[in-house]
């Protein structure tokens, strides 16, 4: 499937903004406390072993569930995960978003609409663009000197600055198109 990922760029700005808004100046990025502060409701369910997160929204008010199964990091990217599809999605024709993860998701023999893609796709950039802000990662670059480390290490150190997984920041890094 091919389209224009211009409105990606839509999730990444309101990211931005809201992080602006807050005032929220450094890692790691209180995503708890954003939620509630938004006036969402927050609750760690048990959601089974294939589901990471649901949003409920009635009246327009917001309800985001979490699986206390997964990882800390993961519970993190969950909680903004859906917060981004609440910020973004709220007045969609859904009312419930059950993100399972992503590779069971992918895998699943159910097929996925454009809008449905389109929406998990500007999920995952907002959930990335709050919690690893690409100014907060060159900040963090300019504070300390990183040459010494290796990719990988490197990538680790950032991931446990910003309290995210290894594989989100290898993403994030990857795709921001930064410079070292």
């Amino acid at each position: 499937m091919n389209f224009d990922n211009r409105f990606l760029e839509k999730a990444e700005v309101k990211a931005i903004e809201l992080l602006e808004k807050l005032k929220i100046l450094a890692p790691p990025i209180p995503i708890k406390e954003i939620v509630t502060q938004l006036g969402l409701h927050l609750i760690s369910y048990d959601l089974g072993d294939e589901v990471s997160g649901i949003l409920v929204i009635e009246n327009d008010k917001g309800t985001i569930g979490f699986n206390p199964k997964n990882s800390k990091v993961r519970q993190r990217f969950t909680i903004a995960h859906e917060l981004g599809h609440y910020l973004l999605h709220k007045h969609a024709s859904s009312e419930v978003f059950v993100d399972k993860d992503f590779i069971v998701k992918y895998r699943s023999a159910k097929q996925y609409s454009f809008a449905e893609i389109k929406q998990e796709q500007e999920a995952n950039l907002f959930a990335a663009a709050i919690l690893m802000p690409k100014e907060l990662i060159k900040a963090e670059l300019s504070k300390k000197d990183y040459n010494d480390l290796s990719e990988t290490d490197f990538i680790a150190a950032m991931a446990k600055i910003f309290d995210v997984s290894i594989p989100a920041m290898t993403y994030r890094i990857a795709n921001s198109n930064f410079y070292f």
